[in-house]
């Protein structure tokens, strides 16, 4: 029986639009973060996040009534590890620059992938992909000499962008069979338990003078006596919202469209968190930051329209099932 091409372009239509929002709620989160971890400790604001979103996952994977393979285990903790990595980076960015700023250079990590693909997995760049990458690279120069930014913190964002990444990387790497949702719990679990261990440690270098704990003062918050309003409000929109439902709408509307199609959409994650954060949290954005945060997008969108498919098609929405393929990736939460 053939289905109602009515019914068929509406269920696009509406795939279409869900992206869409998931790209917006993405975006919110870049403003939203930031005024929480103002003063909140950065890792204890981490940890309640993903163990909140591991927490509403978990049924989820009890549906799966199994245990997690050794090689999903293995595999998930790596990816796990690299997204730990990203968002610690991205949150201490928040801190030293405007959120904005931390949205369109964070968008790079879509043009890192092809080239580690290179290094790690032997796929070969497209012309288009270099092309792609010399267009966010003039506006990541652009955006360099915008006002809003510093040095560290601009290499935070960097930073973060490289551990997505290679996220991703690990991401096509991940065993065949294995389960989305398993593969989801048990990044974000890695995340917020890694949070959990680490905020004590670094706390502890407050007041240290050993080389290390130097190192470690710009990471080095004390340990939180309250829990803010503000801040319980962020981690569950983060959390749940953010990551928890966003990867479930991911999930239903990319059986529906196309990886590449999804790709250009989430592209737009970046604009929106520029624009949240003027409108919401009232930074300023100057024309030639505008125009450096342009150019990146514009140098994302050419990436993912080329290049190694399998890894550039996912790299903005990694890890979607592919309605062809039986392995299910996961997406970065």
């Amino acid at each position: 029986m053939l289905e109602n091409p009515t019914s068929v372009s509406r269920d696009h239509l509406l795939a279409d639009l869900a992206t869409l929002i998931v790209a917006a709620i993405w975006g919110a989160t870049f403003f939203m973060v930031k005024d929480a971890t103002a003063t909140f400790p950065v890792l204890a604001f981490l940890a309640l996040r993903f163990c909140l979103t591991a927490l509403v996952m978990l049924p989820l994977v009890l549906r799966l009534r199994r245990w997690p393979r050794g090689s999903e285990v293995r595999w998930g903790i790596l990816a796990g590890v690299m997204l730990t990595f990203g968002y610690i980076l991205q949150t201490f960015a928040l801190r030293r620059i405007e959120s904005g700023r931390t949205g369109f250079i964070t968008g790079l990590y879509v043009v890192m992938v092809p080239f580690l693909a290179l290094i790690l997995l032997r796929q070969r760049l497209s012309v288009r992909v270099l092309g792609g990458t010399m267009i966010a690279l003039a506006g990541l120069v652009l955006l360099s000499y915008s006002p809003g930014g510093e040095l560290l913190g601009d290499l935070l964002a960097f930073g973060c962008a490289a551990s997505y990444a290679l996220q991703i990387i690990v991401v096509e790497r991940f065993p065949k069979g294995a389960d989305w949702r398993v593969m989801t719990v048990m990044q974000v679990g890695t995340v917020g338990v890694t949070s959990a261990v680490l905020l004590p440690l670094f706390a502890s270098a407050r007041g240290c003078e050993s080389a290390l704990c130097t190192l470690l003062q710009p990471f080095a918050d004390p340990l939180p006596t309250a829990l803010p309003l503000i801040v319980l409000a962020t981690a569950l929109f983060t959390g749940l919202l953010a990551s928890g439902v966003g990867l479930s709408v991911q999930v239903w509307a990319q059986r529906r469209i196309s990886p590449s199609e999804a790709a250009l959409i989430y592209a737009m994650e970046s604009p929106f968190a520029a624009l949240f954060s003027v409108v919401f949290a009232h930074e300023l954005l100057t024309e030639r930051a505008i125009f450096g945060g342009a150019l990146i997008v514009a140098g994302v969108i050419v990436t993912t329209r080329t290049g190694p498919k399998k890894v550039v098609a996912q790299s903005l929405a990694p890890g979607i099932p592919d309605q062809q393929q039986e392995i299910e990736h996961t997406a970065r939460p």
